[in-house]
């Protein structure tokens, strides 16, 4: 991990996204939720499904609950390709372990509207859009990171979830004509 994103963890749990790819319309893309906006914490937010980890259970294991929980994809549908480095939430009180999964076969997905207002689908060439993002400070490191537009006017992805979006980005091959901004 590089110099600038070692962090001194001071968390007291730990959490777990699923980074969410998936064929739509012939296109890879990327599968993120808007949530409702009568949650208190995060209301209204594009994020990774996921969320705390329960005593005992693995960040593999918590991630795909919570999927199945918020979005109804089943365990079954979603196989765990890869793992990235964890990284904290705003408060520094968890240690978040971001997973990406691939979701076989067609996206047949149940909300639960208590806590999930739509599912958000973008093709993955969307991100490397430089219209699609701009550059804002994080937190308070010495780094910019990128926030994302969305599908929706004004709903865009930001904060840990673009931290979490853009690490993942840097990782796998962009296309010829796009590229990212580095750190």
């Amino acid at each position: 991990m590089p110099a600038h994103m070692r962090f001194k963890w001071r968390h007291s749990g730990t959490a777990a996204v699923l980074v969410l790819l998936c064929e739509v319309g012939g296109q890879v893309s990327l599968l993120l939720e808007e949530r409702n906006n009568r949650l208190s914490s995060h209301g209204g937010e594009v994020c990774f499904a996921g969320g705390k980890c329960e005593p005992g259970e693995s960040a593999e294991r918590a991630a795909l609950r919570e999927t199945f929980e918020e979005l109804g994809l089943p365990e079954s549908a979603v196989e765990i390709v890869g793992e990235m480095h964890p990284v904290p939430n705003k408060a520094n009180t968890l240690q978040v372990h971001p997973l990406v999964g691939v979701v076989r076969g067609p996206l047949d997905l149940r909300l639960n509207r208590d806590e999930v207002h739509r599912a958000v689908v973008l093709p993955l060439a969307h991100f490397y859009d430089p219209a699609a993002r701009s550059l804002v400070p994080f937190r308070s490191l010495d780094i910019s990171i990128p926030t994302y537009t969305t599908d929706k006017p004004g709903l865009r992805i930001w904060g840990l979830t673009a931290f979490i979006l853009y690490e993942f980005l840097c990782r796998i091959a962009a296309p010829a004509s796009a590229t990212l901004p580095r750190l």
